[in-house]
């Protein structure tokens, strides 16, 4: 009997033995089980940080562009208020150019009727000039022959008073002045 409890002893023994054994290879695989869930969890949790951070990033910048929509919204608005203000501007100026396009055919209109005037009347000017050169012209002839007709009429007094002086004196009878020598 102590054989066999000796045997006994050594089948529990290698039994126990067996069974750490299985243990020790179920525990590594659970173990390494353990380890596989731990990483994919660890890599779901870096998953969902990146996410995460995906997400703040892309809500900021769904934040900015809907600032900037905002902004543009408002820039529209303003550009459509100033091209109405333009156009009317625009229709104003339109309006503006029309009355003085209209405007300088009337002072083109007056300004050649002008012209013409000035025109007749350097023409008119030109005929006075031509008539008071020929009246010069004349009044010269004329001043001329009066101071001839009044150079002929003093000679011809010189000459009549010489006579009558000569007459005078052969009137009186007296004898003529002496020659001197």
């Amino acid at each position: 009997m102590k054989n066999f409890l000796q045997n006994l002893l050594i089948f529990f023994a290698l039994c126990l033995c067996g069974l750490v054994a299985f243990q020790w290879v179920r525990e590594t695989d659970l173990r390494k089980n353990v380890q596989g869930l731990t990483d994919s969890i660890h890599d779901k949790m870096e998953a969902i940080q990146t996410l995460q951070a995906a997400v703040k990033r892309n809500e900021g910048e769904i934040q900015r562009l809907d600032a900037l929509k905002n902004q543009l919204n408002a820039t529209v608005k303003s550009n459509a208020v100033q091209i109405t203000t333009l156009f009317k501007d625009l229709d104003k100026s339109t309006n503006e150019l029309t009355s003085v396009r209209a405007a300088v055919e009337e002072y083109k209109k007056a300004l050649q009727k002008a012209n013409d005037n000035i025109v007749a009347q350097n023409e008119s000017i030109k005929k006075q000039n031509d008539d008071l050169q020929l009246l010069m012209q004349e009044r010269n002839n004329v001043v001329s022959n009066f101071n001839k007709v009044a150079k002929d009429y003093n000679d011809l007094a010189a000459k009549w008073n010489a006579q009558q002086e000569e007459l005078a004196r052969a009137a009186t009878n007296t004898p003529p002045p002496a020659p001197k020598k």
